[in-house]
């Protein structure tokens, strides 16, 4: 077994897979990404005999990345150097009045902006405070962002929602308005207090009652009120 193991290490490197666990398809890292980092890290594996190359040195410099929330294993399949990486699951891309654009994972967690994050990502803006550490978990300290944070939650885990809600505003009261992608009347949610039941209103309002009703003489909907959906009319 010794022996097996010596000349096994004494192979030279034939080829290289990437496995990435991208949740909801993310295109945050691609194959040659992971490969263009390695290489900018003079990692070297083409040619090279197995036992030259360090598998700790590619953990460390992949565990390093801003979206890539877990290396999951670097082996060596025969003469074949497998990776495999998991990425972090975005729910949001926070973009504050005063300050740069940051995102928020399904767990809360900060992490810096990309363009290369998806369209449909739910967008948060408005009064939101910009001061944050990467890598951190948003708290209930932080409560305009955990309100928005909690919304969101419950928007990505219901298929009728998602599709509905795209953006998420809070103004200066502190109060969350929803954007639909379908209609055209916003919806003033309030706090993100019991924003289950309001949310189920509200879909009884999509389904049942708006297909019935002129959107154009009106300017929102208003959730804020116990067991009550408010139609505000327009002055127009």
């Amino acid at each position: 077994m010794v022996w097996a193991i010596v000349k096994s290490n004494e192979k030279t490197c034939t080829q290289i897979s990437v496995l990435i666990n991208a949740p909801n398809e993310s295109k945050l890292y691609s194959k040659s990404d992971i490969l263009h980092i390695l290489k900018q890290n003079n990692i070297k594996w083409e040619g090279k005999v197995i036992k030259e190359i360090e598998l700790s040195s590619v953990h460390k410099i992949l565990a390093k990345e801003n979206y890539i929330k877990s290396v999951d294993r670097v082996h060596f399949i025969g003469s074949k150097l497998q990776i495999e990486v998991t990425l972090y699951d975005i729910l949001l891309e926070v973009q504050p009045q005063n300050g740069d654009k940051f995102l928020l994972d399904v767990n809360g967690v900060y992490l810096p902006y990309t363009p290369k994050i998806e369209n449909d990502v739910i967008v948060a803006q408005g009064a939101i405070p910009s001061s944050f550490q990467l890598k951190e978990t948003v708290s209930r300290n932080n409560s305009e962002l955990y309100e928005l944070f909690s919304m969101a939650l419950l928007i990505n885990e219901n298929s009728f929602y998602k599709e509905l809600f795209h953006k998420l505003y809070i103004n200066d009261k502190q109060e969350i308005i929803l954007y639909p992608s379908v209609g055209k009347l916003p919806i003033l949610m309030g706090t993100a207090q019991d924003a289950q039941n309001k949310l189920k209103s509200l879909m009884y309002m999509y389904k049942d009652i708006l297909p019935y009703m002129n959107e154009d003489k009106y300017v929102q909907l208003d959730l804020r009120f116990k067991n009550r959906i408010i139609a505000t009319k327009s002055k127009a």
